[in-house]
């Protein structure tokens, strides 16, 4: 048990810093994780007397199952791809980018964008993402370059270079999208698999009536995204964002 909770405190502490690295320190997902992790560490060090503490152990044991079950029904949900390829706009979110470059999740969903381009190019495609930590340029413009350079049209490509969560990149895809449309346009979410049920949520509270096409997440960062986003999960439930 205790080899166990300091496995599931390293992977907590290896996904705050990926968090941190990405939204910075203030983000409130990454507090919560470095909390968890702290709360995780800590238990595991003095475990042979913390264990005597019931509702202590019970909680933590609590925390972990819901964790694992939540990251298995996110990883279903994710896997559904429902996109007709007769939508008029595709909502690609961003995800971080590093040296100016796509990282590899947002690389993936940029791929995935293309892929989706190539059976419906009359569709337009809104690039989400505003200025993140630490970065030179909008994730929005360094999404547009990697699409012109994989053959999308330019003339097709939507900038949304605001937003800074996946809430604000559907409320301010909202905008611009009803910038370009004098009606509410049927709309695909293209994001990582882990992350299609809050994007899912958040573009239906905007109105939009939405389908899906997931991009998938690369192995490595599996154990990492999942426990991030189970934590940004809770927060939407809690606070609605």
């Amino acid at each position: 048990m205790k080899l166990f909770l300091l496995i599931a405190g390293a992977v907590t502490v290896l996904a705050t810093i990926r968090g941190a690295l990405i939204s910075g320190l203030h983000n409130n997902t990454t507090v919560f994780l470095a909390g968890l992790a702290a709360a995780l560490l800590v238990y595991a060090y003095f475990y042979e007397k913390a264990k005597k503490i019931k509702w202590l152990t019970y909680s933590i044991l609590g925390i972990m199952v819901f964790t694992l079950g939540l990251s298995g029904i996110l990883a279903v949900y994710g896997r559904r791809k429902t996109a007709t390829f007769n939508e008029d706009v595709a909502i690609v979110l961003g995800a971080g980018i590093i040296d100016d470059e796509p990282r590899s999740t947002l690389m993936r969903r940029l791929d995935a964008a293309v892929s989706y381009h190539r059976r419906n190019p009359e569709a337009f495609i809104v690039v989400s993402g505003g200025l993140g930590y630490r970065e030179n340029y909008t994730e929005a413009y360094v999404m547009a370059r990697y699409l012109i350079l994989r053959g999308v049209s330019p003339c097709r490509i939507i900038l949304e270079d605001v937003a800074h969560s996946t809430y604000t990149n559907m409320r301010y895809s909202r905008i611009v999208i009803d910038a370009h449309f004098d009606h509410v346009p049927d709309v695909v979410v293209i994001t990582s698999n882990f992350h299609m049920y809050r994007s899912v949520r958040f573009a239906q509270e905007m109105g939009f009536d939405v389908t899906v096409y997931p991009a998938s997440t690369p192995w490595y960062a599996i154990p990492f995204a999942y426990m991030r986003e189970v934590a940004a999960v809770v927060k939407m439930w809690v606070i609605g964002r």
